[in-house]
């Protein structure tokens, strides 16, 4: 099972907006706020939809997004990992 690191999915959303601002590329994905774009780079992670935006727009997998591996698709494994992570994100705002 891959692991999730919230704080790698931050660094590669931002290696994808590479020199853009953070307003330019939340624009570019129709988000409606810069900040959270901010939250994404940070470690928050983005729902699955936004990930393939994101992943289209790098030309780049969500595999890779998520966990820094080329290889196929693993879409089910990785949901079910996505899903647990927001889950204790929740937990933790609470």
């Amino acid at each position: 099972m891959e692991k999730i690191s919230p704080e790698k999915v931050g660094e590669r959303i931002r290696a994808v907006r590479g020199k853009r601002t953070q307003t330019e590329f939340a624009k570019v994905l129709d988000v409606k706020k810069q900040n959270y774009i901010s939250r994404y780079e940070r470690g928050r992670i983005p729902s699955p939809d936004l990930l393939v935006r994101i992943a289209s727009l790098g030309r780049v997998s969500t595999d890779w997004l998520l966990t820094g591996r080329k290889g196929g698709p693993r879409a089910v494994l990785l949901t079910k990992q996505l899903r647990s992570l927001r889950k204790i994100q929740r937990r933790k705002k609470k």
